[in-house]
């Protein structure tokens, strides 16, 4: 007897209650700037934050003025987002809700931005769509996502290589670092698309250091790692430690983490 897999919010939701992300998301804080930076966000416009996690991008986009609102799915990311919001002394508007149907009007607002947060929602169309419908024209889109050759996907294969063939699995999040991938995906629908590739460095004192916290805190590859038999954790643990090890930096003990940022002009 086959068993359907859970619809991808109830994946999605469970992905991301597991672990801490709340110790991860000060890793991206440069590049919650850096996004914010990018596409220029200034006083008195109206930001939505999607997939906002624990507030980086919209806290950042609030101190600069802007009329911020921030949507995400758990419950507990948007309550230590509204702690993060209260220490900063910033007013952000909170929602629960998916990347794959915001709940809010056509084109509400001047500046749309996620920041490693949409790329994870299912289907990824859907998800271009709806950043797309929820701006302005001649508003400005921006993302930042993990490329495709950055370290997380490199991870994944690893893991993957333990696990039956699906023919069913959802397109890899990575595509959506992938300037072709995102082209497809929402060039139709904008005037301009630029693209730039930056890093974040996530300190560890060793590529045994990154693989600990990772199957820790990150709900992705707790989940990723369920289904593998505890005869095989040995071996992809050792495998997978090699990965990181092609990545880790010993003069800066961090390990670089590749991201596209992604900055359009809504037609």
């Amino acid at each position: 007897m086959t068993t359907e897999p859970p619809p991808p919010e109830e994946r999605a939701m469970r992905v991301w209650s597991l672990g801490s992300y709340p110790d991860i998301a000060p890793h991206f804080l440069s590049m919650a700037a850096h996004l914010v930076e990018s596409t220029a966000v200034t006083e008195g416009e109206t930001v939505l934050d999607v997939a906002c996690g624990t507030g980086n991008v919209a806290l950042t986009a609030a101190r600069r003025g802007a009329t911020v609102t921030g949507l995400d799915l758990v419950p507990t990311m948007l309550e230590v987002a509204r702690e993060n919001a209260t220490i900063a002394d910033v007013d952000v508007e909170w929602h629960e809700g998916t990347a794959t149907d915001l709940p809010f009007d056509d084109d509400t607002f001047d500046v749309t931005l996620s920041c490693v947060g949409h790329m994870f929602a299912e289907p990824p169309d859907d998800a271009a769509r709806e950043l797309l419908r929820v701006t302005r024209s001649s508003g400005t889109v921006g993302f930042t996502s993990w490329t495709p050759s950055s370290v997380v996907p490199a991870m994944g294969a690893v893991v993957r290589e333990y696990l039956p063939p699906n023919p069913n699995a959802p397109d890899p999040p990575s595509l959506w670092g992938d300037s072709a991938v995102v082209r497809d995906r929402i060039g139709s629908g904008v005037d301009e698309i630029t693209f730039e590739t930056a890093s974040v460095l996530i300190p560890a004192l060793s590529p045994e250091h990154y693989w600990e916290s990772a199957t820790t805190e990150s709900g992705l590859f707790i989940v990723a790692l369920e289904p593998i038999d505890q005869a095989d954790r040995p071996a992809l643990r050792d495998e997978t430690v090699e990965t990181i090890g092609r990545y880790f930096d010993d003069h800066r003990n961090c390990v670089p983490m590749e991201y596209l940022l992604t900055k359009a002009t809504v037609a």
